[in-house]
């Protein structure tokens, strides 16, 4: 976790947009192109194929929408830098961006997952549903330590959750997952009001269609991270196509 050098007031007006001036610009551009110009189309084709193996950050031009987009990247880039986090992936929806998390560990043959209840009713019934190939053992937090398994790639917990505001000591609860990376739903919080990462969280989960949207015309999703986890996920969200529309990542930055 990266240590916060500005004031969250100030990270909140500047993150992602510190080169606007160098550019010339006030406001953070609009892209929405989908595609790029491709004057070297063996070189393109290298780059796809590098990012489709690691996720790593596209360096250089664009080439395809679905790879990543200069304004989706600067709305990253700033919820990254508030949450204290290295990096952070944006998706289509707050569920796409939990069923990414899911596959994500799925891969690593990690497919059990420990929840704890209250969750939001979508993300309960996505993994009582094992439609991604996912086992749930439902407890409460006392009860997360010994609900782990060798298999189990996840344990999850949102605080407040919603709807019903119920909170959880995150501290407590990422000191029980040992090494399982802890994902925490931070939705209705925000990082204004806490910073799951500083407790303990590897993941960071919203749904960025509420109070990070705030005005009910967005719809997103968005996981904060380290880069190495950011990587797998951006080469899900480039598999399955689960991306963030630039209008979403104009609008929420």
């Amino acid at each position: 976790m990266e240590t916060p050098t500005r004031s969250l007031a100030t990270e909140a007006v500047h993150a992602g947009r510190e080169d606007l001036a160098a550019l010339g610009l006030h406001a953070a551009p609009l892209d929405l192109s989908t595609t790029y110009p491709s004057p070297d189309s063996r070189g393109e084709a290298a780059r796809i194929d590098e990012f489709a193996a690691t996720g790593a950050p596209l360096e250089g031009p664009q080439v395809y929408g679905r790879l990543g987009n200069p304004t989706v990247a600067r709305f990253e880039e700033a919820l990254a830098r508030l949450e204290g986090t290295e990096s952070a992936v944006a998706f289509a929806s707050g569920m796409a961006a939990l069923s990414a998390c899911l596959l994500v560990r799925g891969s690593l043959g990690l497919r059990h997952v420990v929840a704890v209840r209250p969750l939001y009713g979508c993300s309960d019934h996505l993994l009582d549903s094992g439609l991604l190939g996912t086992e749930v053992t439902w407890t409460d937090p006392a009860g997360v330590a010994d609900a782990l398994r060798p298999d189990t790639g996840l344990v999850l917990v949102e605080t407040p959750a919603n709807p019903t505001l119920a909170e959880t000591d995150l501290r407590a609860v990422a000191y029980s997952c040992g090494s399982v990376p802890l994902l925490v739903d931070n939705t209705f919080a925000t990082p204004v009001l806490q910073r799951p990462a500083a407790h303990g969280a590897r993941l960071v989960l919203h749904s960025a269609t509420k109070y990070l949207g705030g005005h009910g015309d967005v719809m997103g999703g968005v996981v904060a991270c380290d880069e190495e986890l950011a990587g797998a996920l951006r080469r899900i969200r480039f598999a399955t196509g689960g991306v963030l529309h630039p209008l979403a990542g104009y609008l929420l930055l």
